[in-house]
C-alpha cells in the first residue's frame, strides 16, 4: 500500500510530464539548476559534505528516485489509458440493439 505522499507524488509527475515537451531549451536548464539545488541542499541536510562517498551516493539515490517516479507515472498514466479504453470497448458491445 503506497503512502499518501507517495500518491501525491505520482500525481505531480504524472500532470508535469506532458509539460515538458512544451518546455523551451532555457526552461529546461533553469529546471535542471533547480533540481540539481534541491538535491544538493537536501545531501547537505542529511549530512553529507560535497566531493564525499556519502553525498554522492546521496545525489544518486535522489536521481534515482526521481527515475522511478516518472516511470511509475508513466505507468499509471497507461493503465489509466487501457481502462479507459476497456470501458469504452465494453459500452460499445454491450450496448442495446434497437
Amino acid at each position: 500500500m503506497q503512502t499518501p505522499f507517495a500518491r501525491v507524488l505520482l500525481i505531480v509527475v504524472a500532470a508535469t510530464l506532458p509539460l515538458g515537451a512544451c518546455m523551451t531549451a532555457a526552461e529546461q536548464q533553469a529546471q535542471a539548476r533547480a533540481i540539481a539545488a534541491s538535491d544538493d541542499a537536501a545531501c547537505r541536510r542529511a549530512g553529507a559534505k560535497p566531493g564525499t562517498p556519502a553525498y554522492v551516493k546521496c545525489r544518486e539515490n535522489r536521481k534515482n528516485q526521481r527515475a522511478i517516479a516518472q516511470t511509475e507515472a508513466q505507468h499509471a498514466m497507461q493503465r489509466s489509458m487501457w481502462t479507459a479504453q476497456q470501458m469504452n470497448t465494453q459500452q460499445w458491445m454491450f450496448r442495446p440493439r434497437m
